[in-house]
């Protein structure tokens, strides 16, 4: 009796503690041996998580750890820079990828995997699209790029649609072509969220984003309450009371009854600095006329913040409360990205928002001074 209970409960050990996962088989078609990168798409960045070696005939096989057993994860494969595949991870899933180095590839094995790689397809071909387009610069350049946008817009809502209980349709609400322009990002694209995130809670109550998607219908929500408020108040804009790098402490609402460029960003945004230095010369212009400029920083890093400022020798008002995003600013503004601008007239109204070209911002000045 013993000989046989003691292997059974080995086996029960071995099987109860076996961690949930799925092996991904990832064949170059080079064939040969190079270093592959495995990053983790952790909801809004990706999170490198080790590096790989294929072997001889650019072959891979490895194990993609999951945190529990129901909710998928995003994994990416790189090399040097450039983006192998990226696949969608269930437990117990064994998934063949087959790639080239330029991007190219094509995925078995997870129906999830398979929409990530179309849905990654039509954005890389869109932006490719954009960039021509730019680089061209024809007469009708707006016309061209919002019909590019458009379309692919299109795109994505079908595939959202067509998919509603794929995991892949709550990724696919925070596409982007770049930090300033989201795919969906209209107000209406609300009730997309809304319908997204009623579909999957039942399937994955406790997925990073299907949380994320529940947080901007949210923040969208109080964006239209934000927007009624201002449309309603005396001086219509939130207070924010923050202490610039000396520890002196500034109210933007001292600045009220000049116009007002209100921006939000972080250190690590070099394009920033670059329109920080190009922003020197319009408040030096229109300062003494009635220009200022509140900036807040939301960095949790004071002491980078300070020396970045020092460095950059930024004339006007920065400050920063050391909260990073959960600042009562974000909250208050309801920023769901970095940098977000605004140009406040005297009348503390919001002239324009999101505007980074400071010549435009300097015409909108010069106007409303």
């Amino acid at each position: 009796m013993k000989r046989i209970i003691f292997p059974l409960i080995a086996l029960l050990a071995v099987v109860s503690c076996s961690k949930p996962g799925a092996v991904v088989n990832l064949d170059l078609k080079e064939g040969v041996a190079t270093n592959v990168e495995l990053y983790r798409l952790d909801y809004n960045r990706l999170s490198f998580i080790d590096s790989l070696a294929t072997n001889g005939n650019g072959h891979l096989k490895c194990k993609l750890e999951l945190r529990d057993k129901v909710n998928p994860a995003f994994y990416y494969f790189y090399h040097n820079g450039t983006k192998l595949a990226g696949v969608v991870a269930a437990d117990k899933e064994r998934i063949s990828v087959s790639a080239d180095t330029l991007g190219r590839y094509s995925v078995a094995g997870s129906e999830d995997s398979r929409l990530l790689m179309q849905m990654d397809s039509l954005l890389a071909a869109s932006k490719a699209q954009m960039e021509r387009v730019l680089a061209e610069e024809p007469e009708d350049m707006n016309l061209q790029l919002s019909r590019i946008y458009i379309d692919h817009k299109r795109a994505m809502l079908r595939q959202v649609v067509g998919n509603p209980f794929s995991i892949t349709s709550a990724a696919a609400l925070f596409q982007k072509f770049n930090d300033q322009l989201y795919v969906f990002q209209e107000p209406t694209d609300v009730y997309i969220f809304t319908s997204v995130r009623d579909s999957l809670v039942q399937k994955y109550p406790d997925n990073e984003f299907v949380n994320a998607v529940s947080k901007a219908i949210d923040m969208r929500r109080n964006a239209d309450e934000l927007e009624e408020k201002i449309s309603n108040a005396v001086y219509g804009l939130p207070e924010i009371k923050m202490t610039d790098f000396d520890g002196k402490e500034h109210l933007l609402s001292d600045m009220f009854g000049n116009v007002i460029l209100l921006s939000f960003w972080s250190i690590a945004q070099d394009e920033h600095k670059m329109f920080n230095l190009e922003m020197v010369p319009v408040y030096e212009k229109y300062h003494s006329k009635g220009f200022e400029i509140y900036q807040v920083c939301v960095d949790e890093d004071k002491t980078a913040w300070a020396a970045s400022v020092r460095n950059q020798k930024l004339p006007w008002t920065c400050v920063n409360d050391g909260l990073g995003l959960v600042s009562p600013a974000v909250a208050a503004y309801n920023l769901n990205s970095i940098p977000t601008m605004f140009i406040i007239s005297r009348e503390c109204d919001i002239l324009a928002k999101d505007i980074y070209d400071p010549a435009e911002i300097e015409k909108i000045v010069a106007a409303n001074l």
